[in-house]
């Protein structure tokens, strides 16, 4: 592992002075295109840590302050986004030497159109950065598109999208969920019965960018194996549980074979519910994230297993690399994009809450 450097080291292998360093990592201050790239190239080769709360003092100098715009899905209490809500409060009120002046408009995940009009509202903000929710591709591909125009840097949280360019992407590997997903319930799922992949309904578009990814990871895996197992798949209501509970009553009473159920989003606990409402025999489900409906029906036994991304840890790197680039011009480079997964049980889920 490189030892990192300080800032007279950096100096000394670049062949220039401290204060030129200081200034191209605080990106303030004129310096010359030879002696940017002395520094750049040992900064590219070797591993400076930078120090966000050492830099706020210099910032605080200039009497400026960051504006930064978060949109991202509303959420209750203790659900997904909710999580990752957390995360960026926590990041904001851990570097709070920083001048930060934030500002969040949210949108329904399961409306397409209630994100274009928040992204509307977020490409006529002045403002010095924005944090974005992925949930819908083609509203994030505009709204990324203004942006890139007026030179405004972004961070997503909970995806990647082609086409865009944010300073960082914080997420679990959504292909790899979904293979996760279909070999747990492969696994637990006694042979002989069938799977079923129930998804949520949406205004202006059926699947979100992940829950569309894992959805084809999930089916890849059995092709792949080449194991033998039908997959039924069905949409419900997440507005009405009256509805959702007849949706799911009657699509298990058309496909009796069903023996493991998968959820392919944060809210498994309403596809729990609604299965342990319709009683009849056990059957398995699988899930996302350790949300407090989620970790309730793990506990009362009617879901088995749930695959933990940590969106806290989302929202907080998405804050922290956004801050790095803003006070020096640069991505942080040691931070990793893709959050590590954990399988949770009933057995090991004590502790597990954020």
């Amino acid at each position: 592992m490189a030892q990192h450097l300080t800032i007279k080291q950096i100096a000394e292998l670049a062949g220039v002075s401290v204060g030129t360093v200081d200034r191209v990592l605080h990106n303030r201050g004129r310096v010359s295109p030879a002696a940017l790239a002395a520094v750049q190239g040992v900064l590219d080769t070797q591993s400076y840590k930078y120090n966000l709360h050492t830099s706020a003092v210099a910032f605080k100098k200039t009497k400026k302050y960051f504006k930064i715009a978060v949109s991202i899905p509303s959420s209750e209490k203790g659900e997904y986004w909710d999580l990752i809500r957390c995360g960026l409060d926590r990041a904001f009120q851990e570097y709070a030497d920083i001048s930060i002046k934030t500002k969040y408009i949210f949108f329904d995940q399961f409306n397409s159109l209630s994100c274009r009009e928040a992204f509307k509202s977020i490409a006529s903000l002045d403002c010095s950065a924005v944090i974005l929710g992925t949930t819908f591709v083609e509203e994030t591909r505009e709204l990324c598109r203004q942006l890139d125009e007026k030179h405004i840097p972004y961070v997503f949280v909970d995806g990647k999208v082609s086409g865009t360019s944010p300073v960082a992407s914080y997420l679990a590997d959504q292909d790899t969920c979904g293979r996760l997903l279909a070999k747990l319930m492969d696994g637990l799922t006694p042979e002989g019965k069938e799977l079923a992949l129930l998804l949520p309904k949406r205004i202006g578009t059926q699947l979100s960018n992940n829950s569309e990814i894992r959805l084809a990871a999930f089916k890849d895996f059995f092709k792949e194996k080449k194991r033998e197992r039908t997959i039924r798949e069905s949409y419900f209501s997440t507005a009405s549980a009256g509805q959702r509970n007849e949706e799911i009553r009657s699509f298990l009473k058309q496909y009796p074979s069903v023996g493991g159920v998968a959820a392919v989003i944060s809210t498994g606990y309403l596809i729990s519910d609604a299965i342990a409402a319709c009683g009849g025999p056990k059957r398995i489900v699988g899930g996302f994230d350790v949300t407090d409906g989620n970790v309730r029906c793990v506990r009362e036994e009617t879901m088995d297993f749930l695959i933990d991304q940590h969106p806290g840890e989302q929202g907080f790197n998405a804050v922290e690399s956004l801050l790095h680039y803003l006070l020096y011009g640069v991505p942080d480079k040691n931070l990793r994009e893709y959050q590590h997964i954990d399988i949770i049980f009933r057995e090991n889920l004590r502790g597990w809450q954020d």
